[in-house]
């Protein structure tokens, strides 16, 4: 298991060994932790700052956003593996018994909501960066701007997790409502990359 004590190299090295674990859902949660702690450099750096004091009100509250989500992206990172491991130990149950017929739909989910909740979070990071684009220290556009870039990575990739395990639901009104609540997340992250992302580089050739 892997997470926030572990060094980067650890990480990665784990990553790239022929290990179940971490992968795909646990990689983007890092990344979406990676671009909140950026956005909250950027608020810090902005918080107290000459010039930005009228904007002390939106900026203190986002720099508390910006470290709960963080927070909880870290923990995202861990239920990622925790979920994949509980779906493996489940399918290795004898194929007819009872105890595997009630794991395996349980893990399943399990595996599907915690992607699902990363790709939220990266939602979350988008609205607060397109929200402080125009209070921040305008030195630091260039890093708010990978924060936007990195969120909406994370929220694809979080969503390739998730898809890649709709197969593997029995219902198909299951699985139609999780590609709906997936199609609408990912909507609603192209729609605020599409606002931020323009607007960050307005703002960093106005100087």
């Amino acid at each position: 298991m892997f997470d926030s004590s572990n060094t980067i190299q650890e990480f990665i090295s784990a990553t790239a060994a022929r290990t179940p674990t971490p992968g795909g859902g646990s990689v983007s949660a890092l990344v979406a932790a990676l671009a909140a702690a950026l956005g909250e450099m950027v608020v810090n750096y902005s918080i107290g700052k000459k010039g930005l004091e009228a904007f002390q009100d939106e900026l203190k509250p986002a720099a508390a956003e910006l470290a709960r989500a963080r927070e909880l992206l870290l923990q995202l990172m861990v239920e990622d593996q925790l979920a994949y491991e509980a779906m493996t130990a489940a399918r290795k149950l004898p194929a007819d018994s009872q105890v595997r017929k009630e794991k395996v739909p349980a893990a399943l989910l399990t595996c599907i909501r915690a992607p699902e909740s990363i790709a939220a979070t990266g939602v979350v990071l988008l609205e607060l960066c397109d929200r402080i684009v125009n209070f921040v220290n305008p030195c630091l556009l260039g890093d708010l701007a990978v924060c936007a870039d990195l969120s909406m990575a994370a929220i694809r990739c979080a969503t390739y997790s998730v898809r890649s395990n709709l197969s593997s639901l029995e219902d198909p009104a299951d699985r139609q409502s999780v590609e709906s609540r997936m199609s609408q997340t990912l909507n609603r992250a192209l729609m605020l990359i599409q606002s931020a992302a323009p607007r960050i580089r307005q703002r960093e050739q106005q100087g």
